[in-house]
C-alpha cells in the first residue's frame, strides 16, 4: 500500500533542485551528489503535492464561488422585488374620484382668477345675472375632470391662432382636464362627427355675448367653493387670448378642481 502511494508521489532534490519521483531519490542522491539520504532532514526534501489534488482544489474553489455570486444575485432580485411591491402599494394621495394624480406644478401653484363677476374672473352666472342651465356633456364631464372647449372652423384664418394655442393646452393637460376640439371645419377641409357638430352648436350657448356665435369661442369649467358649497365656475370668450392668459385659465381650473372636487 506504501509503495503504490509512493509511485505518485514526487520531490526536489536538496542538493541540485531536480524533480524526481520520491523512490528514486535515494539513488539520485548516492550516485549523483555522492550523498547519502540519511544525510539530509526530513524537512529539507520537499515533496511535491499530488496534481489531482490540486486540480479537485481549484474545483472546489470554482464551484463555492459560483454558488456565493447566485446567493448574492437571489439576495439583490428580492430586495428590489420588495421595495418596488411596496411603492406600488402605496396610497393615492387624490382619493377617490375621476380626476388623475395632482401635477407637481399644484405645489407651490396659486390661482390667477378668482370668483366674481368680471372679465378677469371665474363667473356662476352669466355677466347678465342669468343663472345658467348647463349643459348635460358639461356637467358630466365635470363629474371627472375640469373641462374646456374651443369652437372653431378648420380653414377659418381668423381663428385659427385662438384654436391652435387652445388645441395645444388640450395636449399639454391631457391627463390633468377633459378637453374638447369643437372642429366644425369648412367643407373644403373634411367633416367632423355628428357628436362634435351637435357640441359645436351647444357649445354657443356659453357665448358671454348671447350667442353671436362668433368664432372661436373658448370655454372654462370647474368645480369652486362658494360660501361652503360646491358651484360650476367657469368662464367663456369670443375670440383671441394670449398664451400667457390662456394658459393661466386652463391651470387655474385644474387647480379649483383639485382642491374642492
Amino acid at each position: 500500500m506504501n509503495k503504490e502511494k509512493n509511485e505518485d508521489a514526487w520531490v526536489i532534490c536538496p542538493v541540485c533542485e531536480t524533480k524526481l519521483k520520491k523512490e528514486n531519490i535515494e539513488t539520485h542522491l548516492k550516485h549523483v551528489h555522492d550523498k547519502k539520504i540519511e544525510d539530509f532532514d526530513e524537512s529539507s526534501i520537499k515533496v511535491l503535492p499530488k496534481k489531482g489534488k490540486k486540480q479537485k482544489k481549484t474545483m472546489n474553489f470554482s464551484f463555492g464561488t459560483i454558488a456565493i455570486i447566485i446567493v448574492i444575485m437571489i439576495v439583490i432580485v428580492a430586495a428590489a422585488f420588495f421595495i418596488l411591491s411596496g411603492s406600488s402599494d402605496e396610497p393615492n394621495n387624490n382619493g377617490e374620484g375621476g380626476n388623475s394624480d395632482n401635477p407637481d406644478w399644484l405645489d407651490d401653484y396659486t390661482p390667477v382668477h378668482s370668483l366674481g363677476t368680471g372679465s378677469d374672473k371665474f363667473w356662476i352666472n352669466f355677466p347678465s345675472g342669468q343663472s345658467p342651465d348647463h349643459l348635460t356633456w358639461i356637467t358630466e364631464s365635470l363629474e371627472e375632470k375640469p373641462v374646456f372647449f374651443v369652437c372653431h372652423r378648420t380653414g377659418c384664418y381668423g381663428c385659427s391662432a385662438q384654436a391652435d394655442r387652445v388645441i395645444a393646452l388640450g395636449e399639454k393637460y391631457s391627463e390633468d382636464a377633459i378637453f374638447y376640439d369643437l372642429d366644425y371645419p369648412y367643407s373644403q377641409y373634411g367633416t367632423s362627427p355628428e357628436d362634435i357638430l351637435n357640441k359645436f352648436y351647444e357649445a354657443f350657448y356659453y357665448d358671454p355675448n348671447g350667442g353671436s356665435n362668433v368664432i372661436a369661442t373658448t370655454g372654462v369649467f370647474t368645480i369652486i367653493n362658494d360660501d361652503g358649497e360646491e358651484k360650476i365656475a367657469w368662464h367663456s370668450w369670443e375670440g383671441n387670448v394670449d398664451d400667457a392668459e390662456m394658459e393661466s385659465w386652463v391651470k387655474d381650473i385644474i387647480y379649483y378642481y383639485n382642491i374642492n372636487k
